[in-house]
């Protein structure tokens, strides 16, 4: 189901910006899990991330953006892009993923016009095919 969900939005391409590398490790594994077999990057840091989309070159389909690294958030990440005119893009669909459950976090990670969803962590199969569902439902 879910490969033919990501055959079928042509998700290919997914970042993932967050610091803990044992996170970007475990997100890989469900992504495995679920069928997905396209490429993942992984920047552990905003300014990686930062720099990866101002290249331009291979962006994602897909990105989720931790809210809590240190230096840069996911927030101000996400200003900077939004601010660059990086996102909102006719290809990337935003997803805030985080450990807090915070209602005002959630609040403030819809705000951005780039983010189309919100996700605690860890990513499990089934929250991804809630994504990639959302994905369908309004592309990037």
């Amino acid at each position: 189901m879910i490969q033919e969900t990501l055959a079928r939005i042509d998700v290919h391409h997914i970042l993932v910006v967050d610091d803990e590398e044992d996170c970007n490790f475990v997100t890989g594994l469900v992504l495995k899990k679920a069928g997905f077999t396209g490429r993942l990057t992984c920047c552990t840091s905003a300014a990686d991330a930062l720099a990866f989309m101002r290249a331009g070159q291979d962006l994602p389909d897909l990105m989720f953006v931790d809210i809590n690294m240190p230096a840069v958030n996911g927030f101000e990440f996400l200003a900077t892009c939004e601010s660059e005119g990086l996102l909102p893009n006719d290809l990337t669909s935003v997803v805030m993923f985080s450990s807090s459950n915070r209602p005002s976090d959630l609040e403030r990670a819809l705000s951005f016009r780039s983010v189309m969803g919100y996700v605690e962590k860890a990513l499990s199969v089934e929250s991804f095919e809630r994504v990639l569902n959302e994905r369908r439902r309004n592309p990037a």
